[in-house]
């Protein structure tokens, strides 16, 4: 009996220890499987938001760039309307020369416009900014978006791709419907695209493997797609991206298992362009998340093969999970801010970039205007020999207009900065103190200025208009500082910055300096305003009392001169801003006479050759010559100018405006006239400079300037000062 017990005792306890085996025998590959099951459905879902959130910066990067695209084609086209807003269909025809070369000088820096158009009311093209002579036996009433405007009234449209009928080239076209004052259609201002572009931009900033990205409108037309597919036109209604915006108009993501274009199963988000039936669409492939999260689960294998280290597997894959997870959300963190950055400078830069070019354009045309009106109200003031005290006031306030309209251009161009400088040797000293009386007049009683200047201050290389411009405005900022009233102190002294505080310091070159510091007693500025105080717009002042523009274009003339700009301040001890402008080591010259030059017989000055391109300007520039005693030849272009100059050689001056029409502008005049006549002096002038006589904003060395609009005592000055 006892030894039946034993036997069936072992044989329980056998039983036991075998299913005990075979319970750890499925526990030691259930637990690894379930671990890695486990592990694989939160690297799935990892995946799956890694490539949600790579795809959104993507598609946040390519919507900024199709937006900028599209707003420069808003101010293409209000800027033509503005130009021709006046202007009947004939007026415009009969003068295209001049408006084709205001829409070429509009567009020639923007690669992603083709072309610019006007047409008439039947669809014939008046002008164009790429193409001279429009071709006027072209008809293009048969296009959508002429129909759209005639017909429909639509006031924007964006049309299908085309093709062009005089250029093999494909594009499409952002158009606005002109009317006139009494409200009928008179015609339409288009602006043709370049689907390469586009193209271009989409392939810098993402994978053909793995995104695709398209700009489409609301009715499913694609106007441009990267990857290029061949064969790509109108996405069908039953589409997911068709689907999808219907349901959301706005923005929104969705995934298809066969893309509309190839088949190709993706994530898709997508957003639309403000006041446009127009989209921007990225797609991620499905087939790349899988690869992505098998490749991702391939490394985890090895920690759920061997059953005796499941434990141990279980532990170094927590631990290296959380390592990754932590260097994962260190590199996206990174990347959004490198990309956060990368989007911020390309608004800008793309903002910035078309406000100039107006800005320039409109200069031009605006400067040549104001020296006419500004050279007849001067003529009419020395004409007349006994004017009435009326007649002077009216000269007075239309002079005064005058100079308050070019101060305004100059502004325009200081905030684009293509404002040229003259860079002169100055007495910082001496500024300063023939500033003193302005200054404590601009400022008012409450604040007390004072000035410490150094004995044996250096010499400066700085344009000297400027500068009192720049220290101006820290004065005035310092009054707004200190609205109890205050002290503002203005100090100079010699500076030397070493290699230590110009590596401490971006932008700073070591060398020897002349400080100007100006210094309030007002409320002072925390880390976080000093940080911002240079950026364009950003101003602590109440609305309306601050453009927020005077710092930043200080700012930029003191870099453009090569100096270093630096504030100290804290909340309620005041500011200090100190301006370094680099030293000058030559003397600087004596200063011409102020005196106003008398009119003088004709021929007692030089014998003047005048090329200028507009006949107002030109008539001016004759008179005011003719009335400081010249003798004047008149040119409308360079070929002109360069037979006088052959046929006359008693020339002693050329004056020329930079911008002629034609092969040649006025730089490459005066060096083809300097090869006939070496000893021929030229004298430029211009209302914008661009980079023919100017580069860095720095007026190239050796080149006689007087910028539009000019009076008769500067260019009387001006001759004077080259030797006449």
């Amino acid at each position: 009996m006892r030894r039946l017990l034993k036997l069936r005792t072992w044989k329980l306890r056998s039983t036991t220890a075998a299913e005990t085996a075979m319970v750890l025998a499925v526990a030691t590959l259930a637990v690894p499987l379930l671990l890695f099951a486990g592990a694989a459905w939160l690297a799935h879902g990892e995946t799956w938001a890694q490539a949600e959130e790579r795809l959104g910066r993507t598609l946040d990067l390519l919507y900024t760039n199709v937006r900028a695209s599209f707003e420069i084609d808003y101010l293409i086209a209000a800027n033509v309307m503005d130009q021709l807003e006046d202007d009947s269909n004939a007026s415009i025809r009969a003068k295209e020369q001049e408006v084709h070369l205001r829409l070429k000088r509009l567009v020639e820096r923007l690669p992603q416009i083709e072309d610019v158009w006007v047409l008439d009311d039947q669809g014939r093209p008046l002008v164009a900014a790429n193409l001279f002579p429009a071709p006027g036996e072209k008809v293009f009433s048969d296009r959508a978006y002429f129909g759209a405007h005639r017909d429909d009234g639509r006031q924007r449209f964006v049309s299908e791709p085309l093709r062009g009928r005089g250029k093999e080239i494909d594009f499409f076209q952002y158009s606005e419907r002109r009317q006139g004052q009494d409200g009928a259609f008179s015609g339409v201002v288009v602006v043709s695209m370049s689907p390469r572009y586009f193209i271009d931009r989409f392939a810098q900033a993402a994978d053909a493997d793995k995104f695709t990205t398209s700009i489409v409108r609301a009715d499913g037309e694609i106007l441009v797609r990267y990857p290029v597919e061949e064969g790509t036109g109108r996405l069908a209604a039953n589409t997911g991206f068709m689907r999808s915006i219907a349901d959301r108009p706005e923005s929104g993501r969705y995934v298809t298992q066969a893309s509309g274009v190839d088949g190709v199963p993706r994530l898709f988000m997508y957003r639309k362009l403000p006041d446009l039936p127009i989209y921007v669409a990225s797609g991620y492939s499905l087939q790349s998340i899988r690869d992505e999260w098998i490749g991702r689960m391939s490394s985890h294998l090895i920690f759920g093969i061997p059953a005796t280290l499941a434990l141990f597997g279980l532990a170094v894959l927590a631990s290296r999970r959380a390592m990754q997870q932590t260097d994962a959300l260190l590199q996206l963190r990174e990347e959004q801010l490198r990309r956060q950055g990368a989007e911020e400078s390309l608004r800008q830069s793309q903002k910035m970039n078309a406000v100039g070019q107006l800005t320039a354009g409109i200069a031009h045309d605006f400067n040549n205007l104001l020296t006419g009106i500004g050279g007849a109200v001067e003529m009419m003031g020395r004409r007349v020999a006994q004017p009435s005290a009326d007649f002077n006031r009216f000269l007075e306030l239309a002079q005064a207009g005058v100079s308050r309209a070019a101060t305004l251009t100059q502004r325009l161009l200081a905030f684009s900065r293509q404002q040229p400088l003259q860079i002169d040797v100055i007495d910082v000293n001496k500024l300063v103190a023939g500033m003193s009386e302005l200054l404590r007049r601009t400022l008012g009683e409450r604040v007390r200025v004072e000035t410490v200047l150094a004995g044996g201050l250096w010499r400066a290389k700085a344009d000297a208009i400027q500068l009192e411009s720049a220290i101006l405005n820290l004065a005035i900022n310092g009054r707004d500082a200190m609205p109890e009233g205050g002290a503002l102190t203005i100090e100079t002294a010699n500076a030397h910055l070493d290699d230590a505080y110009a590596a401490a310091n971006a932008e700073v070159t070591a060398g020897q300096y002349v400080l100007i510091a100006v210094s309030d007693t007002g409320n002072g500025m925390d880390q976080e305003t000093i940080a911002r105080a240079f950026e364009p717009f950003f101003t602590t002042k109440q609305r309306g009392q601050g453009t927020g523009l005077g710092l930043s274009m200080t700012f930029g003339y003191i870099k453009q001169v090569g100096g270093h700009l630096k504030i100290y301040s804290e909340p309620g001890h005041g500011t200090v801003v100190k301006i370094y402008v680099p030293r000058a080591l030559e003397e600087a010259p004596p200063e011409p006479e102020a005196a106003r030059p008398p009119a003088r017989d004709a021929g007692s000055g030089p014998v003047v050759l005048v090329v200028e391109d507009d006949a107002v300007v030109r008539d001016f520039a004759i008179s005011a010559c003719r009335e400081i005693g010249c003798t004047v030849y008149q040119a409308g272009d360079a070929p002109a100018a360069l037979a006088i100059l052959q046929a006359h050689d008693d020339v002693q001056l050329l004056f020329t405006d930079v911008g002629l029409p034609g092969d040649m502008n006025g730089r490459q005049l005066a060096s083809a006239a300097t090869v006939l006549r070496p000893d021929l002096k030229v004298l430029f002038t211009t209302g914008y400079t661009a980079n023919a006589i100017v580069h860095h904003g720095v007026l190239d060395a050796g080149v006689n300037f007087i910028g539009k609009p000019f009076s008769i005592p500067a260019l009387a000055a001006k001759f004077k000062s080259m030797g006449f």
